[in-house]
């Protein structure tokens, strides 16, 4: 368009047609490299700061040079850093041309709005960076910028906060001032591990300043340490912290049998505990999610907890948001868009709130910290949300547990790899404990009544059908049929929400139920 001849890229020939030029290879995401490249940070640092126009100082433009975007109105010079000048140079990029308006929408097919930001190296932000577009185009580079749209009433103005080579405490803060969602990756060591896990979770589309990544590492076991300073701290990746074994955890292990997997989970509780306080308490976080190095992450994994928080932080009746479904076999279930209410707390990849914290905070497990979520006490009735097909898989054999039910369960769990939008979802039925119980009421209404000798004669492709079943006496039989979990924690079944578990089987939906609810069913 006329404007975009305005905003060339900051140097060298404007393609006329960007497809054919050739595409540069997918870059890492905010604040990642390449292993094997030299950081180009330093390049990026030496440039001259613009002076900000009464803001400060600015960042300067990124040293990139590649992939000049599809020629349209809105590819351009904007100030993203919101310093003041316009340096940071964005337009779409991707293999299905441009998409408009960014202020309308972010993605299309398989192109997405990206910028050069200002102070990076990246020729591009990752798909799924930016959530909202605020920012009005400038006319040239270096140009004052016009003030982004106004920040809706009661919501948090996020300063923005420039990460270098490494995310520094005072960056950690400033991010959780913002809001942010840390994500505590768990480790010990099991390095191979955790490059595993690093390199799943950052294939997700995750905007870092939203999702800053913080590696808490259990004692200092040393090629944990190398490897996690190389590929992450130094490469401005993520925040490292260490948590020193406590001398003690033997004796406190000893209350539990003294074995060496008890004390390993003696250990992992006062681990979580600490990065609880340290995250929470310390850095000032309002919330976290933790993961753990053996495991692996679906592609919406951080839209689903961005779309879900919200939930978690209005309704009391719940506690927690988790990525896992303990009944997530292929076999058994189907949608990737849909999410559920339970009273059984699943892990594996889960977010709380810091007032959840408060409440256990002085109390906190000394050994097995997730059976301690599960007690009636800690709990108190309240629900997690967690998803039909799981964001979160696990592939650890090897550790504190033993590789404990991993050939016979973990390892047949489905990892989701569908990218849902789940802040365009609709999430009303979620929205309340009253809500999600009158959806699940109908459907069960709704549903043809039938039992484990017939299921299979009447499963067909859009059937529902419920099965009632007693819990004391008759869940084993119903459960060995569809392959579900076989046990409970504190009389709740797991994924189970009043006694009612869905899933799918060949080709329809099953609810499994009591006769306790909901009730009137014939």
């Amino acid at each position: 368009g006329e404007r975009a001849a305005l905003a060339p890229p900051p140097a060298g020939p404007l393609p006329d047609e960007p497809a054919a030029a050739g595409r540069s290879p997918p870059v890492p995401a905010v604040g990642q490299q390449l292993r094997g490249q030299a950081p180009a940070r330093e390049a990026a640092a030496e440039a001259p700061a613009a002076e900000a126009k009464g803001l400060g100082k600015c960042l300067p433009k990124s040293i990139s040079q590649e992939d000049a975007g599809y020629v349209d109105e809105f590819r351009g010079w904007y100030d993203v850093q919101g310093c003041g000048t316009c340096l940071d140079y964005c337009r779409w990029v991707g293999d299905s041309g441009p998409g408009g308006d960014p202020k309308e929408r972010l993605e299309r097919d398989m192109s997405w709005w990206s910028c050069r930001l200002a102070g990076r190296s990246d020729s591009r932000t990752a798909q799924g960076h930016f959530t909202s577009w605020p920012f009005a185009r400038c006319g040239l580079e270096g140009q004052d910028g016009p003030p982004p749209a106004a920040v809706p009433s009661g919501a948090v103005a996020a300063i923005p906060v420039p990460l270098g080579d490494r995310i520094t405490d005072e960056q950690l803060r400033q991010l959780a001032a913002n809001d942010a969602i840390a994500v505590v990756m768990v480790v010990c060591k099991r390095p191979k591990y955790l490059q595993q896990a690093m390199a799943s979770l950052l294939k997700a589309a995750r905007e870092p300043e939203k999702f800053p990544i913080v590696i808490s590492q259990d004692a200092d076991d040393t090629p944990m340490t190398e490897m996690v300073t190389s590929n992450y701290v130094n490469t401005g990746i993520a925040y490292h912290m260490h948590h020193s074994h406590d001398p003690n955890a033997q004796q406190v292990a000893k209350k539990f049998g003294g074995s060496k997997s008890t004390l390993g989970y003696v250990r992992i509780a006062q681990h979580y505990g600490w990065a609880l306080q340290r995250v929470l308490d310390e850095f000032g976080f309002n919330q976290l999610i933790f993961v753990e190095e053996d495991m692996e992450f679906g592609p919406d994994f951080f839209s689903y907890f961005g779309a879900m928080l919200p939930l978690l932080r209005s309704d009391k009746d719940l506690f927690c948001v988790s990525a896992w479904n303990d009944n997530g076999y292929a076999s058994l279930v189907t949608d990737p868009n849909i999410a559920y209410r339970t009273d059984f707390f699943p892990g594996l990849g889960w977010m709380l709130t810091k007032s959840m914290w408060a409440e256990v905070r002085d109390r906190w497990a000394v050994a097995f910290w997730d059976e301690f979520m599960r007690r009636p006490d800690v709990r108190q009735s309240r629900h997690c949300i967690r998803p039909e097909v799981s964001r979160s898989y696990t592939f650890g054999s090897e550790g504190t547990s033993s590789g404990q039910f991993f050939k016979t369960h973990l390892s047949k769990i489905k990892l989701n790899d569908v990218n849902v939008d789940w802040q365009a979802a609709d999430l009303h039925v979620l929205s309340s404990a009253s809500a999600f119980e009158e959806h699940l009421a109908a459907k069960l209404r709704d549903a043809v009544r039938t039992n484990i000798q017939d299921v299979d004669r009447l499963a067909g492709e859009g059937a529902e059908l419920r099965i009632e079943y007693v819990d004391k006496t008759g869940y084993k039989t119903v459960a060995d049929k569809f392959g579900l979990m076989l046990d409970e924690k504190e009389g709740i079944r797991r994924m189970s929400y009043r006694g009612v578990i869905p899933f799918t089987w060949k080709g329809c939906r099953v609810y499994l139920h009591t006769a306790n609810w909901p009730g009137g069913l014939s």
